[in-house]
Formats: structure tokens, sequence, C-alpha cells
């Protein structure tokens, strides 16, 4: 309704897939624009929004879920070595392309994921294995090297952001000051 939605935050990962048009996507300082076809995973406790481009409307999904889900529980072998990398890591953001080969792997399954919720079928653990296999190709496609103090400087500055949003949330009806 608003052609846009607005800047928010979750400790869950989230995919968006653009299927139809073009999206003005914005994932903690950098901006994109996604055009039908390609896809953005946004990092867990990244800031992001998204709005119309031109005032065209565009169609995409969205897959957002706990990492949980791929690894199943702390300090197993795959939170350790798979998830923790990614999650701790700097990379706030990877953008598949469908001109990439491992790249139209990794969107080829999140159609297939959503596919999957939306059918409404029992399907959870073929959603979880579909979930595995692209984690999979996310953990190999990307340096996922984490730079302690630009991570800690992003993780800072990020967590003042969010406090301040918070607060405008909670007291939006009040008079806010400086």
């Amino acid at each position: 309704e608003t052609g846009s939605f607005f800047w928010h935050w979750h400790p869950e990962v989230e995919l968006t897939l653009v299927t139809e048009g073009v999206i003005e996507y914005h994932v903690n300082g950098s901006v994109f624009i996604l055009k039908e076809g390609q896809a953005l995973f946004g990092n867990a406790n990244s800031l992001h929004s998204g709005n119309m481009v031109e005032g065209q409307d565009c169609h995409y999904i969205s897959i957002t879920f706990d990492p949980r889900l791929v690894y199943g529980y702390e300090n197993s072998l795959i939170y350790e070595k798979y998830i923790l990398p990614v999650i701790n890591s700097a990379v706030e953001y990877q953008i598949f392309d469908p001109n990439s080969t491992s790249e139209r792997s990794a969107l080829q399954l999140m159609l297939q994921i959503f596919e999957i919720q939306e059918n409404g079928q029992d399907n959870e653990l073929c959603t979880i294995q579909l979930l595995l296999q692209f984690w999979n190709i996310l953990f190999k496609d990307v340096g996922w090297n984490s730079d302690s103090d630009s991570l800690q400087r992003l993780n800072h500055n990020q967590a003042r952001l969010q406090i301040m949003m918070q607060y405008i949330h909670e007291h939006y009806a009040e008079e806010i000051t400086l």
C-alpha cells in the first residue's frame, strides 16, 4: 500500500527473491536495485528496508527463518563450523544473480522453499532439507572471514541506531526531543 516496507531488523536471516519488476533494497548503509530473478540474503540483525523504484510495483517473495532450523542446537558441529561464521561475519548481505551457475541453484532452492510453504502441505522436513542445501551454497560461495574490528564498529553503530528506532517506535505518540 505504501510502496515500501520500513526499516526493521530481526534475529532471523531473510531471503528476498524478486519475481517481477525491481525493488530498491537497503541493508544498513548499502542500497541495491534488485531486478526480477535476483535475490538477497540478509544476515541476522541487519537493518533493512525496501521501496518501489520510480513508482513501479514489484513482486517478491520473502523467506525469514531462524538459522536454528539448519543447525539444530547451539554448539553443535554444524553451528560452530557453518552457521556461526556466517551470522558473526561482517557480511551483512549476499546478492544472488541468475547469471551465475551456483547462484542459480540457490535461487531455485528459494523458489522450491516458497512453493512448499505456499502449498501449505506438511513438508517441514523438505523445507529444512532445502534450507540445508541453500546454506551449503551460501557458505561455499561467500568469504565469511570476520574482521573483528569492523564487525565491532558495525555492531556498535547498528545497536545505537536500533535503540533509537525502538525508542521512537515506543514513544511516537509523545513529544520526542533530543
